[in-house]
């Protein structure tokens, strides 16, 4: 079997579908040395780059019409098996459209917000549309996805859509330093951790007024990410918590793993933003963290639900609920036999779970078997 994947999000750009875009073929790759798996990466670079038994191909993106000319090309050219987008717009319309038209299988993953939102121009709602109905299968990334993209767009057959949760491996670490060091936080501060955008949907500015809550200076907050800093720089200095939240911008990705090491708790607190129709899919970095032994406080919004083992794991608060996040910080911190009993069960639950066998082995049988 050949496999082709297609993206436009991919490392070293940083966040959930960027990890997915690299680590779905890369697996695949290196589970079935028997296929040949190669992925095509539309950004700003050009080149190619081998990792382990994956091919990787960078082209530049020019323009969607030349992007749409180069997807052509690749599939006319490759004789694929299978072809797989992983990311929706603009790629996922070229793959769909002509691997339509060469007649080879095409396979979409959806994350949230892209099959929620109604937002954008008349002219992306309609090839988002085209790209759902010539697509021959849709892999959601949660139940949650999957609910809402039928909710949204009634006219899919629910047979051609598989949930496949992503897979998750140890984060390898490049340079390693103490996090802790770094921002001068001693060994029996409490640790919470953030790690996603900062916009208000992803729960920072909740997550900041939950450790003022706590009422404990012993409780810290690491901030990592990009975005509105600005504004959470200074709703912090107005509340005077400076001396326990720190912001340490965006983090290169073979530098996190510091981070989880450093954290005694992980929590991005989100919500769904109804003016922008964003929602979060599931959610990777809660699942690094537990596969590093660091308990989770999530919300009950999108598919954020299932990658904690709640009141096993980590906890489940209601979205925007201040009080009930500062009340699991404490209690994580305060219990520590609570605490070390979650701590093992986080690594347990995610390699029992989230492995990539288990996900490579849902995709395989449909780009095998197609759609039952």
């Amino acid at each position: 079997m050949k496999i082709g994947y297609f993206t436009n999000n991919f490392p070293p750009r940083i966040g959930g579908v960027a990890t997915y875009s690299f680590e779905l073929p890369y697996f695949m790759a290196q589970n079935h040395p028997e296929i040949e798996v190669g992925v095509f990466v539309f950004g700003k670079e050009e080149g190619t780059e081998t990792k382990g038994n994956l091919k990787i191909t960078r082209l530049k993106k020019n323009s969607p019409l030349s992007m749409g000319k180069e997807v052509a090309k690749i599939i006319a050219k490759n004789k694929f098996d299978v072809v797989h987008t992983t990311t929706f717009f603009p790629t996922g319309f070229f793959v769909a459209l002509f691997a339509k038209i060469f007649r080879v299988k095409s396979h979409l993953t959806v994350y949230g917000t892209e099959v929620v939102t109604n937002r954008g121009r008349l002219i992306t709602k309609i090839v988002q549309y085209l790209t759902l109905i010539l697509v021959s299968h849709i892999f959601p990334f949660s139940q949650s996805t999957n609910n809402l993209m039928f909710k949204r767009h009634k006219h899919l057959n629910k047979k051609k859509a598989t949930v496949a949760c992503p897979g998750i491996s140890q984060l390898e670490i490049n340079k390693k330093y103490s996090v802790r060091d770094k921002f001068n936080i001693k060994g029996d501060d409490f640790v919470v951790l953030f790690v996603g955008r900062l916009v208000e949907r992803k729960g920072a500015f909740d997550l900041i007024n939950a450790v003022k809550k706590t009422g404990d200076e012993k409780v810290k907050l690491i901030l990592v990410g990009g975005g509105e800093r600005k504004k959470l720089e200074k709703h912090v200095s107005e509340n005077n918590l400076n001396n326990q939240i720190y912001f340490a911008g965006s983090v290169p990705r073979e530098e996190i793993l510091n981070y989880y090491f450093s954290a005694d708790v992980f929590s991005m607190p989100s919500f769904f933003d109804t003016n922008l129709e964003d929602i979060e899919g599931l959610g990777i970095v809660y699942l690094e963290a537990q596969i590093n032994g660091v308990p989770v406080i999530g919300t009950s919004s999108g598919g954020i639900p299932e990658a904690i083992d709640d009141n096993k794991s980590g906890f489940v608060v209601e979205p925007r609920d201040v009080l009930a996040l500062s009340e699991k910080i404490n209690i994580l911190k305060n219990d520590k036999k609570l605490y070390e009993r979650m701590s093992q069960a986080a690594k347990d639950f995610v390699k029992k779970e989230f492995s990539w066998q288990k996900n490579n082995d849902k995709h395989l049988e449909i780009y095998k078997n197609g759609s039952k």
